[in-house]
């Protein structure tokens, strides 16, 4: 108990309502990875066993879109809101998130080189995010699409605060203008394009992965953040009658009957942004579970949740199980045992290999970031 004692001390600030939040989305995103793992003959069977139908991603997006939201509003409020404010925002954040991936995606580039004397469909569009900005993600390391969503929001929408700010001088309407941008424009384009033809069997790739149609997502969360920072007393007193309505939409999006996600293709990113945002109220105020196992679980997973997203599919599933299974002799590679033995190594090296990259790197570089000062 000792242990679980110091590293609850340790992390005292942190809000165990937001990790819970940020546990379930990685569990759902490694839990679906985790399917291509599992007997084509059984994949119906997983895919219903997951305890909610939403994306894990969408919960990243609209919990970073708070989280970010919160940080950027009071640098806009409490400061003049300057080019030098704006460039130690980008500076802070892209060190919180791209020297991960630089990391990874260069031992990606090595592991692709060595097996196969060529880097595959890598391009270097991979170093600025621009590999699926308009079209769909290459085949090398697909899980990076969600970063390039990601990082492109944290470029435009404080660059778009700042403008509208330079031109009225007005640091609410910047942010409300900002807003009302970035949850129309990718909403319009989106309904324009599937209205214009595009099949249904491409919805995923030519929508779900592409940053110019899912821009909005992140946005929900930003406006989650302005709700708490302007009006703390209603979010305070709603937080239960948001709990429970998320909890409504959650129980929708699982009865398979309504199919909400074929009601209307280009709005269920919307309902699944607001599902998410309705949970934020309640989990952003509840500190603690009460049990200090629980409370350092969640915390733990929380903590290296980046690190999971990085390593799970490519560089564990695609990578290193093949290796291990190579050097093993293992030839039956579609038998039950060969199956099971698999899956439970894809979730023991995601996560003691996630560990070991936030503990050596992750961290390092984070605490680095703390001592950059403009």
């Amino acid at each position: 108990m000792k242990i679980l004692d110091k590293f609850l001390i340790h992390h005292r600030k942190r809000i165990v309502g937001l990790d819970i939040l940020r546990s379930f989305a990685i569990f759902f995103v490694v839990y679906y990875h985790g399917r291509f793992l599992i007997p084509p003959e059984n994949r119906i069977l997983y895919d219903r066993i997951q305890l909610f139908k939403i994306d894990g991603v969408s919960i990243f997006f609209v919990l970073s879109g708070f989280l970010i939201g919160g940080i950027l509003l009071k640098i806009i409020n409490k400061t003049d809101f300057k080019r030098k404010d704006l460039l130690n925002f980008w500076i802070r954040r892209w060190f919180r998130t791209i020297p991960n991936y630089l990391f990874v995606l260069s031992l990606l580039l090595i592991s692709s080189y060595i097996a196969r004397n060529n880097f595959g469909d890598f391009n270097l569009k991979y170093f600025i995010f621009s590999q699926n900005l308009f079209s769909p993600h290459p085949n090398f390391f697909p899980e990076a699409w969600s970063l390039a969503i990601e990082e492109w929001f944290y470029l435009l929408f404080p660059l778009s605060c700042y403008i509208i700010h330079e031109l009225l001088k007005n640091k609410t309407k910047s942010i409300l203008i900002s807003a009302i941008i970035f949850i129309l424009i990718p909403l319009i384009i989106r309904i324009i394009k599937f209205e214009n033809g595009i099949i249904i069997n491409d919805f995923d790739a030519e929508f779900r992965k592409v940053v110019i149609y899912r821009l909005d997502s992140i946005m929900y969360g930003v406006i989650a953040a302005y709700v708490l920072y302007k009006y703390p007393e209603f979010w305070e007193k709603s937080k239960l009658y948001f709990l429970f309505s998320g909890i409504f939409l959650i129980l929708l999006l699982n009865i398979e009957v309504l199919n909400l996600k074929y009601l209307y293709e280009p709005l269920f990113f919307n309902i699944e942004s607001i599902t998410t945002f309705c949970f934020i109220p309640f989990l952003s105020t509840y500190k603690s579970t009460k049990y200090k196992f629980l409370d350092s679980f969640f915390i733990f997973i929380s903590i290296i949740s980046y690190s999971m997203y990085l390593l799970n599919l490519t560089p564990v599933q695609r990578v290193l199980l093949p290796t291990l299974n190579k050097l093993l002799g293992r030839t039956e590679l579609f038998s039950t045992d060969v199956y099971i033995t698999n899956y439970i190594a894809f979730w023991f090296f995601t996560i003691v290999g996630s560990y070991v990259l936030y503990t050596i790197f992750e961290n390092p570089v984070t605490k680095f970031r703390d001592r950059i000062k403009l």
